[in-house]
């Protein structure tokens, strides 16, 4: 089907429709009726959303970027309610003020990312690869050190499963302090590895318990 072919369908219809996005069988249907949808609000959401960046001193730029933000989520998440929405006369007045408030969330996420700038590029993934240490500068004695200790974490990792494995690289390579992990990194592990975010994390507290006790051995061998 033809977008266009829902070009007639009351906005209450189109959102179911758009609510079957996770369905293989009416992928195709939500799509089009989320196209219609855009069709149907996209010059009153452009034209509000360029209303709240002039009045914040944005670019008209950042006006159109935040109208296709506020789509965008609005597919993730088509969550709307009419009954929830007492102070508008109709659905399609409701659907513009839903969208509008999207739209205010969605520049503050935009002025966050501006101040804090994500130290992900969005094109990370899981990894079965232990994370190489620059040893340049280090003296020959301290060279030896940590090559050995990094001998140890590998053999820690061994005694596990290759799931505790990609686990633990995955988070030592991709985890900054203080910065919590990129959402489609953690579902990219739940659906390779067919976990649960729980059970990942359990994995990982295993694997760090593991390489920690192997690390202790060491130490204590040679009174580190």
């Amino acid at each position: 089907m033809s977008w266009k072919e829902f070009e007639n369908e009351n906005t209450e219809t189109l959102i179911e429709y758009i609510s079957w996005r996770a369905n293989p069988e009416w992928a195709a249907t939500a799509q089009d009726a989320f196209r219609a949808f855009c069709f149907r609000f996209q010059k009153d959401v452009v034209a509000k959303c360029r209303v709240i960046c002039r009045n914040q001193q944005y670019h008209q730029d950042i006006a159109d970027d935040l109208a296709q933000r506020t789509f965008e989520r609005f597919w993730k998440y088509p969550k709307f309610d009419f009954k929830k929405r007492k102070t508008a006369k109709d659905v399609d007045t409701a659907v513009k003020l839903y969208l509008y408030g999207i739209a205010q969330t969605q520049l503050y996420n935009l002025r966050d990312e501006e101040e804090n700038p994500s130290p992900y590029a969005g094109d990370e993934k899981p990894t079965d690869q232990l994370v190489e240490i620059d040893t340049t500068g280090m003296s020959a004695e301290q060279r030896k050190v940590i090559k050995e200790k990094y001998e140890l974490i590998k053999k820690a990792l061994e005694r596990l499963s290759e799931k505790h494995r990609v686990v633990y690289c995955t988070y030592a390579y991709y985890q900054r302090p203080g910065v919590t992990m990129p959402r489609h990194l953690t579902k990219m592990l739940r659906d390779t590895l067919g976990l649960t975010q729980a059970t990942i994390q359990f994995y990982k507290k295993q694997a760090t318990d593991k390489i920690t006790e192997y690390l202790a051995i060491y130490d204590l061998k040679y009174g580190n």
